[in-house]
């Protein structure tokens, strides 16, 4: 079985920090609704600012504190929906990811649902671009199965390079190329214009694995990486042949 083995604790955690974001957003919105200055003015509402009075000033700075609490409050409002909205969306998500282990499971169940779905459509009369539309979802479907299961029968062999190595971590689903020091500027650049990213938690730059990324990985270790490791030793014995 392919996947992350940790997609429904990675998942749940998510919905777990989109619900703290938005706790904390409306917490802020309280207190800027409750600021010092809001209170104030809530004490007399209405109350004229007193033109050439020494407490002009002062009033106004105080109106001024008001509204930007109250900005702020609506802002930190409509953060704390957006957190809300984003965890409610993200728990209910019928989306089915290819680090889901259940995958297969889950878009072959779909399969059997569009399927009877268009022996439905079927039975209708002028439906023809509902036809169009679910035959094409089934196709698109029927694919994913198909590369989901030539996925967990694909295999990659570790490869070691001059300086680190290249492996499948199987119980996230990545490659991961694993240096022995920080690579050059360089080598991070072509990394990350290949689909690498860096994982501070796996101490590894790493992408989905998949048959497109095994053949990344090795074009980048063959043509970025090995090539500058043979660049480097050149100039290294450069330098040696100088000095002696």
């Amino acid at each position: 079985m392919g996947g992350r083995k940790d997609y429904e604790e990675r998942k749940q955690r998510r919905i777990d920090r989109y619900n703290e974001l938005s706790k904390k957003a409306k917490e802020k919105s309280i207190e800027y609704s409750n600021s010092n200055a809001n209170r104030i003015l809530q004490i007399a509402p209405g109350q004229p600012i007193l033109i050439g009075h020494h407490s002009e000033k002062r009033h106004r700075r105080l109106i001024e504190r008001a509204n930007n609490d109250i900005k702020r409050s609506i802002e930190m409002d409509d953060k704390s929906n957006y957190y809300a909205q984003r965890a409610k969306s993200a728990e209910n998500s019928k989306a089915i990811y290819n680090d889901d282990p259940n995958a297969i499971q889950k878009l072959e169940e779909k399969l059997e649902k569009l399927e009877s779905e268009r022996k439905i459509i079927k039975a209708r009369e002028h439906s023809g671009w509902e036809l169009t539309n679910i035959g094409a979802n089934i196709r698109e479907t029927k694919k994913r199965i198909e590369r989901l299961k030539e996925l967990e029968k694909l295999e990659f062999i570790d490869i070691e390079f001059k300086g680190g190595k290249a492996i499948h971590n199987k119980e996230i689903n990545r490659i991961q190329l694993l240096f022995d020091d920080i690579p050059s500027e360089n080598i991070r650049r072509e990394l990350k214009h290949n689909g690498f990213h860096w994982s501070r938690n796996e101490g590894a730059w790493q992408r989905e694995f998949n048959k497109t990324t095994i053949g990344v990985t090795k074009r980048v270790i063959k043509d970025v990486i090995e090539k500058e490791t043979e660049k480097n030793n050149m100039n290294l014995e450069e330098e040696e042949d100088e000095i002696e």
